[in-house]
Formats: structure tokens, C-alpha cells, sequence
């Protein structure tokens, strides 16, 4: 080897050794075939060391900046339209998707007003029964150990769980602990204990006190309570709805003072919402009342702020403050009344049932003549309930002959119109009650201002033994009610009764007249609840004053139906003895039974989240309410 040939092969020798690592490393980690043949055909040596050197997959961004610097015109088109392309297709998919997936969600805050017909007079669950505006507000302010969601059915409130023995004659509820009042005071079972003992007290005189007859409220401990019945009762846990009182607040109030107690219109209790105000007019009636939503509510707080409820007369003046948006909703629309709302474009209707019977209660202890079965028949038979129906309600309703409404167990469609003026006629002769003879022996009639003539020589009006058979007719001064009561007036003066019409206001009808039974004949609606009991209005238990069995009905055979009814668990024999109950009440008329009208309530449509399904009673359209609301944010679904 000369002198001059040893550097080269020094220099091969690193070659070599630099060729053996390039085969080892490349810009995706994989090994490549790089040959000391090829080397030059494929990639110059500094291309490949700079290659070799860079670990990242991608270029950096400071890198891409300095690509179009490499790019043609033509690439550059190519790449300026490929980026756009990208962007308007993320930013379709991302539309689409808040689309689809982005919806309102309810957010909290708002108020609320709606218009009542009436006035409150005891905010209190014991008594809330007799007026519904007291339902309305005690729905709002108190709760339940149970109570009914949007479709009627029975779910669980303040209690959280209960268990019944094999003979349904004991039942054992387990409360809700942490429970606290809006004064902080804890919730236990001393105030589920208080709330019962003071509904079966005769002394508070509660209009329930029938529904709890014969049961046994005891405490287990602080947080369980356990109800012990004589017998089975099929729809017992129905009571369980009853708001419950705070004892700490009304065990020094005397029973006997429970009804002029400030609690009935300041009440305290457990329901979403909590009394903040009200304002009184000058003659002392409440006009409007404010609850604020209850921050201690042991569910899900509602989320509207405020509910204002305005009080008025009459349907007309409530429609009429509707009208002109000084409420957003309505208790309830008479049909009637309805077109006058046509220019406000904004609301909602909702058409329900509701299970009610309107009819006209006899007090036979007020009026003699009525204690003859034979007139109450005649005076059934002189009314046309289809033209009641048309005339009046514009066939909003179903005309009924007896208590068992469509949808109760042992309803049976009527037969048909059992007007009838000629037999009616017939019935009140045979009772001995006759036109009078006031014509002289001249024939000329005779002057008085005692007796009215029928043009013929004869009285207008029927009499007996000298007395005239006349009849007072109390409704309220609502116009839909004076408008059946006038037509009444009309069938029954056509067969000789002679009929004086008292419309009573409404926030008195409860008050001054059912209460203290001062009526002669009363044309009023009951509902009978979610249980559809009809213990509580015909057992003769709940006769007295301020009991639901308005006519005072009394009969020992239905006594037995109703109470071995509220004991059957089979449908098909509580249709039957339900049938049997009819035909004892429609065979003794205590009462005349007109319809099963509809209900109509109307909400403006910013109210949200309202789903009526089914009620049992006009409070039940607010059986949702945690549920409504009026402001929302967006949110995912």
C-alpha cells in the first residue's frame, strides 16, 4: 500500500460506518433498505442526515409557515381551496350537531299570576276542602306524605316509604329525614300524629273527618308513623294526601278557635312554595296573594320564583282581567265566556274531566213539601237537563241521573230524557197539591195580592191545605250558575210551583249557607277526589254542618253499601254494590242530579312545562308545577 492510497481507504471506512446507521434510522422509524450501491440514486447524504434527525411524524407550525415557499401557484390554489373546503365542512357538522343535541332547558326565576273566582278564607288543609280556592293555595304551600304526579297517580312526598300487611288494615310509613319547616323546625312524626288527631277531633270540626273515621294513628319513633284500620279500605292511601301541619305552631291554638287562627291565612307549611303577602281591599277581602318559592323544599325546588293569584267576583271579571294580560292564566273558562278571549292570541287551553257532579241538594228539613218524595220526583221529571246542557253549557258535559260519574266503577249510560211535564203534573196531584179556585160567584176574579191567577179562575201556584208550594233556589251569583237556576225556575213554575231565586256570591255560598244548611234547595257541585269515594257526600256520618252530605241524606241500607264498598278490593263487586248505592239514591231523590260538566283551564303560552294528563280536582291542575317555567338557557340533552 503506497502513501498516497490510505487516506481514501480511512475515508470509506467512516462512509461505512455512517451508511450502517442510516439503515438503522428513518423519518418514519422504519427501517429502510438503503444499500451502499444505491445511496446516491435515492437521497443525498445531507437530505437524509437532516431526515434522520427529525423524531416528529408531523411538521411543527412554525415549520408549515415557511411551506408555501416550496409550493407552485397551482399547489397553492389546490391548498387555499382544500382548507376551505375543511373549515365550512366543521363548521356544518358543528351546527348540525349543536342542532340536534342543543336544546331550552328550564332555568330558574319568573313569576307567575293567574285569576281565581272567589276568595280564600282557611289556607288550611283541615278546611280547604269547602273552598277551592283554599285547594288551590293549600296544594301549593303544604304536602302531603304522598301525593299525585301530572297523571293521577299516587307517589311518595314526605314520606319515603311505606308497607302494608297482608290484611291492608295496617299501614307503616317511613318519613323523610332532614326535612326542615321555612322556620327551620325539623319535620317528624309528631306533626303527622297532630294533623290526623286534629282532623278526627270534632271540636276543629274538619269536613275529612269522615274519610278517617275509626283509624288509629300511632308513632313507631321519630321518623315512622303507623295507621291501623278497623277493616280494609281500598283507597285508604288516598288520605295520605292531607297537608301536614307543624305542631310546634298550632299545639297552643284551642280547637275550638282553629278556624279564626291567623295560620289559615299566613299558613306555614312543607310545599314548594312558602306565603310572602297579600293585599286586602277596603272591605277587608283579600285580592290578591304572593307565595314565594319555599328555598327549603325537600324535592326539587320549582322553578318559578313567584306565584301571584288575583281574586275576583266573577267569571266575567276574571276573563275580562285575562283579556287585558293583567293575569297569565285562568282557574277555569266557562264555556260561555270563552269567545270573548279571541283577540288574545297567546294562550293555551286545556280541555279536561273532572270527576263532578253539579245538582240540586234538598233540605227537607227547611221545607215540608219537599219531604214528600212524590214532589221531588215531580220537580226531577219538570227538567230538561238536555236543554240545561245546550242552552247553557254549549254541550260542554254529560248529563247524569245519579252520583256514579263516567269512568267509576258501575257507570251505566242513561236511558234517555226523563223529562216529562205531564207526569210530573200527575205526581204532584197525587200528593193532594192543586191549583186553588179565587173566582167569585160571579165569575170575575178576585182581587188579591196574595194569590196569582192563571187567567182562568185558578191560582198560578199549587196549594195544599191552604199553604202554596214554594220553593227557594240558592246558587251563586256566577252567571252560568243564575242562567240554569233561571231555567229551573221556568220548568218548575210550569207544573205550579212557585220558585224565588237567591244568588248567593260565592265567598259566601260555603260560609253562610252549606255550612249552617240554609237552603231550602241548593244547586252546587261536588267533586269527589281522586279515591272517587262517595262516603264522605252520602254516608249519613257526614250529615252534620260541617260535613260533605249537603242534603243531609240518611239511610241505613246505603250506610252499608258505603261502607262495605270502601272494603272491596274487586272491582267487579264494587261495580255491583256501586250499582246497588245508585238506585237507593236515584229511589230517594235527596237530590237532583244535572251534569258532569268539563273543565277548561287556560294558561298563556310563556308558561313551559305544564303536562295535565288527568285531574280529580280543579287543584290538581297544579300537581306539576315544580315543573313549569317561563325563563331557559341552552343546554345539551
Amino acid at each position: 500500500m503506497t502513501e498516497n492510497s490510505q487516506p481514501p481507504v480511512e475515508s470509506n471506512k467512516r462512509g461505512n460506518i455512517f451508511l450502517k446507521i442510516l439503515k438503522k434510522v428513518n423519518f418514519f422509524g422504519r427501517v429502510k433498505n438503503i444499500t451502499e450501491n444505491n445511496f446516491e440514486e435515492k437521497k443525498n447524504i445531507d437530505e437524509l442526515l437532516v431526515e434522520s434527525l427529525n423524531t416528529k411524524r408531523l411538521p411543527s407550525l412554525r415549520q408549515m409557515k415557511y411551506l408555501p415557499r416550496f409550493l407552485s401557484k397551482k399547489e397553492k390554489i389546490i391548498m387555499r381551496f382544500s382548507v376551505s373546503a375543511i373549515i365550512i365542512c366543521l363548521i356544518l357538522i358543528g351546527y348540525i350537531f349543536l342542532k340536534n343535541n342543543l336544546v331550552d332547558k328550564p332555568a330558574y326565576g319568573g313569576t307567575y299570576t293567574e285569576n281565581l273566582v272567589g276568595y280564600p278564607q282557611n289556607i288550611n288543609p283541615l278546611y280547604a276542602q269547602l273552598n277551592e280556592v283554599d285547594r288551590d293555595l293549600s296544594k301549593l304551600v303544604f304536602a302531603g306524605l304522598l301525593k299525585e304526579d301530572a297523571s293521577g297517580q299516587l307517589i311518595v312526598d314526605l314520606a319515603k316509604e311505606w308497607f302494608v300487611d297482608e290484611a291492608k288494615t295496617k299501614y307503616t310509613f317511613k318519613l323523610k329525614e332532614g326535612v326542615e319547616w321555612p322556620d327551620g323546625e325539623k319535620f317528624t312524626s309528631g306533626d303527622v300524629l297532630f294533623t290526623i288527631e286534629a282532623i278526627q277531633n270534632p271540636d276543629y270540626k274538619s269536613p275529612l273527618r269522615a274519610s278517617w273515621t275509626g283509624v288509629q294513628a300511632s308513632i313507631i319513633d321519630e321518623y315512622t308513623v303507623q295507621f291501623s284500620l278497623p277493616a280494609a279500605y281500598d283507597s285508604f292511601l288516598t288520605n295520605l294526601t292531607v297537608g301536614i301541619l307543624p305542631v310546634h305552631l298550632w299545639q297552643d291554638i284551642f280547637p275550638e278557635n282553629a278556624e279564626l287562627a291567623e295560620l289559615n291565612v299566613k299558613p306555614v307549611g312543607l310545599g314548594p312554595y312558602k306565603f310572602d303577602s297579600f293585599v286586602k281591599d277596603k272591605q277587608g277581602f283579600i285580592k290578591s296573594y304572593t307565595l314565594v318559592r319555599n328555598e327549603k323544599y325537600h324535592q326539587r325546588k320549582p322553578y318559578l320564583e313567584e306565584i301571584t293569584f288575583k281574586f275576583q267576583p266573577t267569571f266575567e271579571a276574571a276573563v275580562e282581567s285575562l283579556k287585558n294580560k293583567n293575569s297569565d292564566g285562568l282557574s277555569y273558562l266557562p264555556q260561555n265566556l270563552k269567545d270573548q278571549l279571541e283577540t288574545r292570541k297567546d294562550l293555551n287551553y286545556y280541555f279536561l274531566s273532572l270527576p263532578q257532579y253539579t245538582a240540586i241538594f234538598f233540605n227537607q228539613s227547611k221545607n215540608n213539601a219537599l219531604a214528600d218524595k212524590k214532589v221531588r220526583q215531580a220537580l226531577n221529571l219538570s227538567i230538561s237537563k238536555e236543554k240545561i246542557l245546550t242552552e247553557v253549557l254549549n254541550g260542554q258535559g254529560q248529563i247524569i241521573d245519579g252520583p256514579i260519574l263516567p269512568g267509576m266503577p258501575g257507570y251505566e249510560e242513561r236511558g234517555g230524557e226523563t223529562f216529562n211535564v205531564e207526569e210530573a203534573k200527575k205526581l204532584l196531584a197525587e200528593a193532594g197539591w192543586k191549583k186553588k179556585e179565587i173566582a167569585n160567584s160571579a165569575g170575575a176574579t178576585a182581587t188579591t195580592t196574595e194569590i196569582e191567577t192563571d187567567g182562568n179562575g185558578l191560582s198560578k201556584f199549587l196549594y195544599k191545605d191552604g199553604q202554596e208550594l214554594a220553593i227557594q233556589l240558592t246558587t251563586t251569583n256566577q252567571p252560568q250558575s243564575a242562567a240554569i237556576g233561571e231555567l229551573i225556575q221556568k220548568y218548575w213554575q210550569s207544573v205550579g210551583v212557585r220558585v224565588t231565586l237567591a244568588n248567593v256570591d260565592i265567598s259566601k255560598i260555603q260560609k253562610d249557607i252549606i255550612t249552617e244548611r240554609n237552603f231550602e234547595a241548593l244547586m252546587f257541585g261536588e267533586i269527589l277526589g281522586s279515591d272517587l269515594d262517595l262516603y264522605p257526600f252520602w254516608h249519613s256520618s257526614a250529615a252534620a254542618s260541617q260535613g260533605l252530605n249537603i242534603g243531609g241524606f240518611r239511610n241505613e241500607s246505603a250506610d252499608k253499601l258505603l261502607e262495605a264498598i270502601r272494603k272491596e278490593t274487586n272491582q267487579d263487586q264494587k261495580a255491583s254494590k256501586l250499582k246497588d248505592l245508585q238506585k237507593i239514591i236515584k229511589d230517594e231523590l235527596p237530590a237532583i242530579f244535572l251534569y258532569n260538566p268539563n273543565y277548561t283551564y287556560v294558561v298563556a303560552n310563556k308558561i313551559k312545562g305544564i303536562t295535565i294528563e288527568k285531574i280529580f280536582s280543579p287543584s290538581d291542575r297544579l300537581n306539576n308545577i315544580n315543573d313549569w317555567y317561563i325563563k331557559s338557557k341552552k343546554g345539551f340533552k
